[in-house]
């Protein structure tokens, strides 16, 4: 731009001084070579990297969802390279069945079930851990055991233990947004819930009404339970007893007048 500004010709009908051009012109040389020089060190400094670096595409780049291979699958697994290979010890195979996927570990006798289930990747749900809830049951054999109080048995050689999981048994998937279409339709449904119950069952409805009443009530009636115990204490005080006593006392008397008035009604 200096360049193409120092070869415009001067426009007017007067030229300017002879030492102004000169003055000029060495100025314009002058910034001509300082914005050579500084032009490529500015290109070449860390610590600014050149313009087209800064420049990113206009489309978002989408986060890949898909299934990433494992361990076992990349440099293969216990069935591949056997289960020695893969760091797995125990004498006893194990089987995990669920649909058409197996799992296949090794165990040694008297190991706990879940944790060899947790060592073959299974996943089994678990509740209350105290093999009460048959929420863990699998099916052994054909029969149903509880897999958080079970440990693998002594089993021949060449067999394995085989464990079936119900296929509905997986483990739930959760939102990985904060906000989300059904979290928002999921707020609408309570909040109109919440405004529905506050109508009928609100302190401006009948049940709350009458939920208040009562609570008015049984206040007055300890109220009036407390003031009674008070005046039976002082009373007790000036006659000299002690309370029990003078409650009996006062339990006969009524007794007795009951008795009185059944008596003069006959």
């Amino acid at each position: 731009q200096h360049c193409a500004l120092a070869t415009l010709p001067l426009s007017g009908s007067i030229s300017p001084p002879a030492h102004r051009m000169t003055s000029f012109t060495s100025f314009l040389a002058l910034a001509t070579s300082t914005a050579a020089v500084v032009t490529p060190l500015r290109s070449v400094s860390p610590l600014r990297p050149a313009p087209c670096a800064a420049l990113r595409s206009s489309h978002p780049r989408m986060k890949d969802w898909s299934r990433r291979a494992t361990l076992a699958e990349k440099a293969g697994g216990a069935g591949d390279l056997g289960a020695s290979a893969v760091g797995l010890t125990g004498s006893i195979p194990v089987e995990f069945t669920q649909g058409n996927e197996t799992l296949r570990t090794m165990a040694t006798v008297g190991q706990p079930l879940s944790a060899v289930a947790a060592q073959a990747g299974q996943f089994i749900k678990y509740k209350c851990r105290k093999g009460e809830c048959g929420t863990c049951a699998v099916r052994v054999d054909g029969q149903w055991i509880r897999t958080c109080s079970v440990t693998v048995p002594h089993l021949p050689d060449g067999e394995a233990y085989q464990v079936f999981v119900r296929p509905t048994m997986v483990k739930g998937k959760k939102s990985s947004r904060f906000f989300s279409v059904r979290s928002f339709f999921d707020g609408f449904k309570n909040n109109i819930l919440g405004m529905v119950g506050f109508v009928k069952e609100g302190p401006l409805s009948r049940k709350g009404r009458e939920n208040f009443n009562q609570r008015i009530s049984a206040e007055q009636e300890l109220l009036e339970r407390a003031k009674a115990r008070k005046a039976a204490r002082e009373a007790a005080k000036a006659a000299g007893l002690s309370l029990e006593d003078y409650e009996e006392r006062l339990r006969a008397e009524l007794a007795r007048g009951e008795a009185t008035t059944k008596a003069a009604r006959k």
